[in-house]
């Protein structure tokens, strides 16, 4: 089984095409990721759950991470 089976494809967020900051490359795999995100109120975290848009370098295999605003 292949981990990253789709073919990498060129991504574009907020009309610009996404860069690796590692190799320079532009082909990324696409995944989604579940991640807790903590905001303080007061001393104790309050925590929340989310679903983060990855993009794997197909090159280099760097994450990059985005949520939704």
């Amino acid at each position: 089984m292949k981990l990253l089976a789709e073919e990498p494809d060129r991504i574009e967020i907020d009309g610009r095409h996404l860069q690796c900051p590692h190799c320079s490359r532009d082909h990324f795999h696409r995944r989604r990721m579940r991640v807790e995100l903590a905001s303080l109120a007061g001393m104790q975290p309050t925590w929340h759950e989310t679903v983060a848009h990855t993009f794997i370098c197909s090159h280099c295999g760097l994450i990059q991470g985005f949520v939704a605003r």
